[in-house]
């Protein structure tokens, strides 16, 4: 089975004889979050649905795989989320056969508005198809980590662009990198996966400059420093290959 990006796309394709399609931060209810901010945004999660549909439709997807975080609001569900969620794999279920979720940071009590065809997965990930998979704000499972790729999210990656007057831009991002073995094999002995860094699917998120000098990633495998994010490689979402991360930082 082959992993690879989908060109123009924050979304993984697993191809195999049944395809996967792998997104992750949907952040479902962050509408509602932005109201209390006094911004006015209407509801993207039909857009987010038709998104995911034409997806499915486009690369022939069996299987959907979310990196946690399909709501946003925590420690309570809004409204929004209450009537949404349910809908969102109502109209989901008319074009994958299962979804497999991991839990987020910002998942909690999500079992409540999902049906029973969704697999939900525990906060330390799982392993799918020989892919570890887990969001990335707790430590995962030995078995994640005994995968050959790992897959998380939870950075919401960009890049940053500094013009030559000081003007500044973020793009949405890939980072694939290498843990650093020594540091790994204490706490995950004969361990050596390769790692992926997923960008949002809601692109109403914003994000951490992976390559500003004082942005810090987020989560335990980050902080204790068991990737080696000087030589990972960043790639913008239509394939752009910039560099190394050592060589890109403003």
């Amino acid at each position: 089975m082959k992993l690879e990006p989908i060109p123009n796309e924050p979304a993984l394709l697993l191809k195999g004889k049944k395809n996967t399609l792998i997104v992750a931060d949907l952040h479902i209810g962050i509408e509602a979050e932005l109201r209390e901010s006094g911004i006015n945004i209407p509801s993207q999660t039909e857009k987010m649905a038709l998104h995911l549909i034409e997806l499915c439709k486009e690369h022939e997807i069996h299987d959907l795989v979310i990196v946690g975080d399909v709501k946003h609001n925590v420690p309570m569900t809004s409204g929004q989320e209450y009537f949404e969620i349910p809908r969102i794999f109502e109209r989901l279920k008319e074009h994958v056969e299962k979804a497999h979720i991991t839990m987020g940071n910002h998942d909690g009590n999500l079992k409540n508005y999902l049906p029973d065809w969704v697999k939900i997965h525990g906060t330390k990930g799982f392993t799918y198809k020989g892919i570890g998979i887990f969001h990335g704000h707790t430590w995962p499972k030995k078995e994640v980590m005994q995968c050959s790729q790992v897959v998380i999210a939870h950075q919401h990656p960009t890049i940053l662009f500094v013009e030559t007057l000081g003007e500044r831009d973020t793009r949405q991002c890939w980072v694939k990198a290498d843990f650093i073995t020594k540091v790994t094999e204490e706490r995950y002995p004969k361990s050596n996966p390769k790692l992926i860094i997923m960008p949002t699917f809601n692109d109403l998120l914003g994000g951490i400059a992976v390559n500003e000098r004082d942005s810090e990633l987020l989560g335990p495998i980050m902080k204790n420093k068991l990737v080696d994010l000087d030589n990972a490689e960043i790639y913008l979402l239509d394939g752009t290959f910039l560099g190394k991360l050592s060589d890109l930082r403003v």
